[in-house]
């Protein structure tokens, strides 16, 4: 993906609306996004496409809210596939889900 590991319009206007509150914000992002991916990975493991669906949604919403767009598009396209029941290419879509976070967490300590 050559978009940006977070965007920089999101996150500057979520910086101005939270101030002082950003280092909460990404704290708690960066808590629940691996529960979040590691229920991905058990959930992709068992044939769980349901459990898939929930988890990618829940790490979607969280992402977009952060500006971590590459983390975003990678969860909704997991959330669509899953959803429509298809699990072919999705241990490859939930790799590339697992770096692009590790990208944005690495970026989201450097703003605390």
């Amino acid at each position: 993906m050559n978009e940006p590991v977070l965007d920089s319009v999101v996150f500057e206007e979520i910086s101005n609306l939270m101030e002082s509150a950003l280092s909460e914000f990404i704290d708690t992002y960066l808590e629940n996004s691996p529960k979040l991916l590691k229920n991905i990975h058990r959930s992709l493991s068992q044939g769980d496409l349901q459990g898939l669906f929930h988890n990618a949604h829940q790490l979607k919403g969280g992402s977009g809210s952060i500006g971590a767009m590459q983390v975003f598009q990678l969860a909704k396209a997991i959330e669509t596939q899953s959803r429509a029941g298809s699990a072919q290419g999705l241990e490859q879509q939930v790799s590339e889900l697992q770096q692009a976070f590790e990208r944005v967490a690495t970026e989201l300590r450097a703003h605390r």
